[in-house]
């Protein structure tokens, strides 16, 4: 039977509609490292009042603002004053003697980043009282940093990583230049280099006109943290995620501030410097999972066996989600891959 006509005329319309309608235009997205993802809210830590949620917090996305931790507030400025002054170019050598890789085995190209890599335990920085000073102040806060995340298998490290007469932690000072370019995009791909550190330490107030300060997630994102008034930003590195067993989230790479516009708007110079404190650890350590100790084992067991240079070669520790593994052959392949192309720990998880 025929449809009547005020049903057929709809139906006409429809049909109409479906065919000359437009397509639904599709959303192109760029390259997932490339996407700007402002995290809704940091993690917020304080270092004289720490608690439990503020720590799961933390170690659930990689990064949190620490408040409480001391540092006097001109200080960065004259530390950046003081470095800004040296020949960056006269010590592109001693970046990788200071790292402890070979300088023959390596070509140094002006504009690799970083341009400044000191050890505050060593010589280069003695004639820079202010960075030293800063540099100094910011490893203790560092090391408090490590010791909130100490003995807490629950959202830290079984054990604690610096025992009295143990482990020995390094402290490098990673100085980058502010890049340029458009500051709401993240930074280039593979423009900058990476060493494995333990936490990283960055100053968001030493450049007063960023609005904001990249890092690199745990899944290779691209995040845009905000600053907060008189926080210092702490990023958890590939070692503290390899002690927890997997329980931290890292950052990869050292945090990246966005270039300081100029009063037209645009991208500053990037002549601007930016330093980042990194706890890390001799180059010839070796990195494994700081599990708790069972009643009646041998505390020191792990740690001298570390010293002796033992790496698992199967990975079947009990419990373990990663292989043991040369802080050495890694830092040497983290420093020249893209991070945004995988995980530099992938190769050494336990499935």
């Amino acid at each position: 039977m025929p449809l009547p006509s005020t049903a057929d005329a709809t139906l006409t319309a429809l049909f109409d509609r479906m065919v000359l309608s437009p397509p639904v235009p599709i959303l192109r997205l760029g390259t997932p490292s490339r996407l700007k993802i402002r995290s809704p809210v940091t993690p917020l830590v304080s270092l004289d009042s720490p608690d439990l949620a503020s720590l799961r917090a933390a170690g659930d996305v990689g990064y949190f603002h620490l408040v409480g931790h001391g540092i006097p507030s001109q200080l960065p400025s004259s530390a950046l004053a003081e470095l800004s002054r040296v020949d960056a170019s006269a010590l592109r050598a001693s970046i990788l003697r200071t790292l402890g890789f070979s300088v023959e085995d390596e070509e140094v190209d002006a504009d690799d980043e970083p341009v400044m890599v000191f050890d505050v335990d060593g010589q280069g920085m003695d004639a820079l009282p202010a960075a030293l000073e800063y540099a100094r102040l910011m490893r203790e806060v560092g090391m408090q940093v490590v010791g909130l995340f100490s003995g807490s298998g629950e959202v830290g490290f079984g054990e604690k990583p610096f025992p009295e007469g143990g482990r020995k932690a390094r402290c490098l000072v990673w100085v980058s230049k502010v890049g340029s370019g458009e500051s709401a995009m993240p930074p280039a791909a593979g423009d900058a280099k990476a060493y494995p550190y333990v936490v990283g330490l960055h100053c968001q107030w030493e450049q007063e006109a960023g609005a904001s300060t990249w890092v690199m997630d745990d899944s290779g994102e691209w995040r845009a943290v905000g600053k907060s008034d008189g926080a210092l930003l702490v990023t958890i590195g590939d070692i503290a995620q390899v002690w927890s067993n997997g329980k931290l989230k890292k950052v990869r790479g050292v945090a990246r501030p966005t270039p300081a516009p100029t009063g037209n708007g645009e991208a500053g110079e990037p002549a601007r410097l930016s330093i980042t404190v990194l706890i890390t650890l001799p180059l010839d350590s070796v990195v494994s999972p700081l599990l708790p100790l069972s009643a009646g084992e041998d505390g020191g067991h792990q740690l001298e066996e570390e010293e002796k240079g033992v790496v698992s070669e199967d990975g079947e520790e009990d419990g373990c989600s990663f292989r043991s593994f040369s802080l050495e052959s890694y830092a040497w392949g983290l420093y020249h891959d893209r991070l945004q192309f995988k995980d530099p720990l992938a190769r050494y998880r336990i499935d």
